[in-house]
């Protein structure tokens, strides 16, 4: 059996994978291997020192100088000659021109078809508190939100109006995203879509916002110290609900807590799911496709946030992996109607070892602002 070392060859920013293995961050790729349980970075003077004083336990740093310089090719033979390893295995994205350089140098490469590093989908109690941090992030650009709306005022067409100008996604996007900056986060796509839009559920939106129409909220930061991602989502009318609104909005709600109360060491992802959307169809609510497009709950009812802000585990039919407690999920059951908008209200939890389960999202599911 070949003996075969696990290669990275990316930067901490892009990859969760190699920010996890290294215990750091950095703009520029990097080379790091790991064999017999030890993970190595191969670093440039540039960032030499600045990874000896992070990595930690992590991961043992190296002079880039002492494997070949800059010539990553001579990197990877000086890797493979001085840990005596026959070839690498490398994930699914890793480059595939220097998959082939090394092939063409007689060097095995292997995808693992697999997670690459699977125990990322389960977190420590720190990994917990750290993204929890950037969950605290996320709600104060929510608080900033409900703010703006609050003050804005409602002109004769209904649209709303701030500090005199016209209230448009973009605006209330950037209120949200630089309330996260001062608490230290990297706002990425902040989605605060209303009416119409508000039925895509990753339409960022855009335009004039109005009163008496849905805006859903879907705030998602990475600590700028970590690395962490948060995530929560809320919808908020400013002035009154359509009735429409109101009932999706107490239907969503109720299937929000149903999917909650099942999170447990042992619950089936598939069937947290199923129990979620039953709520929705009691009220009414059911899943299908139209002229108009897809509507109703279309899209899973939650997803693993670490060092990514989409990974494992999926609560979604799709998958039977029973839970082992140390994951961190989103629950987000929402509604969509082209005609009318969308509602859709999301918790971050942690179902930790013991089995206790921690919510993350500290801010009340109140529709209107008035």
């Amino acid at each position: 059996m070949k003996n075969l070392a696990l290669l990275l060859l990316a930067s901490g920013e892009k990859s969760p994978d190699m920010r996890y293995a290294a215990g750091f961050s950095t703009p520029d790729d990097f080379v790091l291997f790991q064999t017999e349980g030890v993970n190595y970075a191969v670093m440039s003077d540039l960032e030499y020192n600045r990874a000896k004083a992070s990595a930690g336990d992590h991961c043992r740093v190296l002079s880039e100088n002492d494997f070949g310089g800059p010539d990553r090719m001579a990197v990877f033979r000086n890797i493979q000659d001085r840990f005596g390893v026959d070839g690498f295995l490398v994930p699914k994205d890793f480059p595939l021109y220097w998959a082939d350089q090394l092939r063409a140098a007689g060097i095995s490469v292997a995808v693992k078809e697999d997670a690459f590093f699977p125990q990322r989908e389960f977190k420590t109690a720190a990994e917990a508190a750290m993204i929890q941090a950037s969950e605290c992030g996320a709600i104060k650009g929510f608080m900033r939100a409900r703010e703006v709306l609050g003050e804005a005022t409602v002109a004769a067409d209904k649209k709303l109006l701030f500090h005199g100008e016209i209230l448009t996604s973009e605006i209330l996007r950037a209120e949200i995203d630089s309330a996260m900056l001062r608490a230290g986060m990297l706002p990425t796509g902040t989605i605060c879509a209303g009416g119409p839009q508000s039925a895509q559920p990753h339409n960022v939106g855009s335009g004039a916002l109005y009163a008496n129409a849905p805006i859903v909220i879907d705030i998602f930061p990475r600590s700028q110290t970590t690395g962490y991602w948060g995530d929560m989502t809320r919808t908020l009318v400013k002035g009154k609900a359509p009735e429409i609104v109101k009932k999706a909005h107490f239907a969503v709600c109720e299937a929000k807590k149903r999917g909650i109360s099942l999170l447990a060491i042992g619950a089936d992802p598939a069937e947290i799911h199923l129990a979620a959307n039953a709520v929705l169809e009691k009220y009414g609510f059911y899943t299908g496709c139209n002229d108009a497009g897809n509507f109703g709950f279309f899209h899973s009812l939650g997803h693993g946030v670490g060092l990514d802000i989409h990974e494992t585990p999926r609560l979604s039919p799709g998958n039977r992996k029973k839970l082992v407690g140390g994951e961190v999920v989103t629950v987000e059951p929402g509604v969509y109607y082209p005609e009318w908008g969308g509602v859709r209200q999301e918790d971050l939890l942690y179902l930790d070892i013991s089995g206790a389960v921690t919510d993350f999202t500290t801010v009340d599911d109140n529709l209107c602002v008035e």
